[in-house]
């Protein structure tokens, strides 16, 4: 081969070198060890909440994980809608009203379900029925196979107001009973507009009697109904949560916003109240970044209520799409008057997680942090479901390359695109060179 060609294909090899050039640690802003439990192929851990925090790309392109010798290893990201279930559909189950002074197997009365709980029947000795005040139910799921999760409450449309709490309990036997959940129950009217909790979440559970008694004053309306939601699985993801302040709007009192200051894959959102006794409905928004417009989310009514006995309620938190955007918005409708002071917002989420292969030496690193890093997770879909994933704790958080990674820059000059294009027409020019070269040379032209 002569030296031309040589020369050309040393170009082209320095070339590709330039091109597949790797990222190093110092190329993130922050860094985290990841601590195996033990031995094995693969590693998982979930993502705190630094990393919504300090990373620039809301799909959390901009993270790696390394090992000892300073090389990306094999990983991916699992998302929370991906761990997320769909729910079943509720289904109706027998209820039972226990009157005033009734409690199931208790000296003078006597209690009978008849034919797989279509009818009950409670007397006391003397015979006579118990009509007094409805302050506890009892449920029969005997014909239910699945767990629960929740359970929705219904009574008549227009029934008294009334806001208390509702103890869940359940039993195989109606004689021992196992508290689940207290949880808040609310029906009121505020500004033309009506204010209804009415369902109860709780651990997935399977027992073939529930209880629920009214904690403080009973309501002064009967439950006409309640449906028993199935859980899909019977193991409810960890959540993460975050409350941060709210900031009124200087041109609007009745709008305040709110910087998450990263963006965690919400799921979940309340408003915080920051006076007792109050109900206002508002209008929740986010978007993605500050000059960029709002979406609504959803709309609803908060309260917190203080109850008789001092305790305080606040409606459940509200399930919604799992919502990357940084900035939320509270809008307060009606005519009611505004907080004295801004809420709050609490949020909360299932964090995502990292699983990665054990390729190299450990300590393993993970890194993230950086403005201008592409997507880098590999497909480990396929890998057989026999493969055993130990879990991995994170150290705490360090600076690597630190916060200037995370400031997009403007685009450098593309010096490696013209190396390459250079070393390409520089190739074409020898080429050419080349043939003119044995079309000029009688002796080494084959067909002269």
């Amino acid at each position: 081969m002569s030296r031309v060609a040589y020369g050309l294909l040393a170009l082209l090899t320095y070339s590709s070198l330039i091109q597949a050039q790797a990222v190093l640690p110092e190329d993130f802003a922050f860094a985290q060890l990841a601590i195996p439990a033990r031995d094995a192929a693969a590693y998982r851990f979930p993502l705190p909440l630094a990393v919504y925090q300090n990373t620039f790309r809301d799909d959390l392109g901009d993270l790696r994980v390394f090992n000892a010798e300073g090389m990306v290893v094999p990983f991916s990201l699992s998302r929370p809608a991906a761990q997320s279930s769909s729910h079943k559909t509720p289904v109706a189950v027998p209820l039972f009203p226990l009157h005033e002074g009734a409690r199931i197997l208790i000296d003078g009365v006597h209690l009978t379900i008849n034919s797989a709980g279509s009818a009950v029947n409670l007397q006391t000795q003397n015979g006579t029925p118990l009509n007094t005040i409805v302050r506890q139910y009892l449920l029969d799921a005997r014909s239910l196979d699945a767990a629960l999760s929740a359970m929705q409450l219904g009574w008549l449309e227009g029934a008294p107001e009334y806001t208390g709490r509702v103890n869940v309990e359940v039993s195989d036997d109606l004689t021992a009973w196992h508290s689940l959940t207290v949880a808040p129950i609310a029906n009121l009217r505020a500004n033309s507009q009506t204010l209804i909790e009415n369902r109860v979440e709780f651990a997935p559970t399977k027992a073939k009697f529930w209880r629920l008694s009214w904690l403080g004053m009973a309501p002064n309306f009967e439950l006409t109904d309640v449906l028993a939601e199935p859980a899909a699985s019977l193991t409810e993801p960890d959540r993460a949560s975050l409350d941060v302040g709210g900031v009124a709007d200087p041109k609007n009192p009745r709008e305040y916003t709110f910087d998450l200051g990263g963006h965690p894959p919400v799921s979940r959102v309340n408003i915080l109240l920051p006076e007792a006794n109050s109900v206002i409905d508002v209008e929740l928004s986010s978007r993605l970044a500050a000059n960029a417009p709002w979406r609504v989310i959803i709309h609803s009514g908060f309260y917190r209520l203080k109850m008789p006995d001092a305790a305080e309620q606040q409606n459940a938190s509200l399930e919604v799409s799992p919502d990357t955007d940084r900035y939320w918005r509270a809008r307060i409708l009606g005519a009611g008057n505004s907080p004295q002071s801004p809420p709050g917002l609490h949020v909360e989420w299932v964090p995502n997680e990292v699983t990665f292969l054990a390729q190299g030496h450990a300590p393993f690193l993970m890194a993230y942090g950086n403005a201008s890093a592409n997507r880098a997770e590999a497909d480990l879909s396929r890998l057989p479901n026999s493969l055993a994933i130990a879990p991995a704790t994170l150290g705490p958080a360090q600076v690597s390359g630190g916060m200037a990674r995370l400031i997009a820059k403007a685009a450098p000059f593309p010096r490696r695109r013209v190396v390459l294009w250079s070393v390409l027409l520089l190739a074409v020019a020898v080429l050419a060179w080349m043939a003119y070269r044995i079309a000029k040379d009688p002796e080494k032209n084959p067909q002269g």
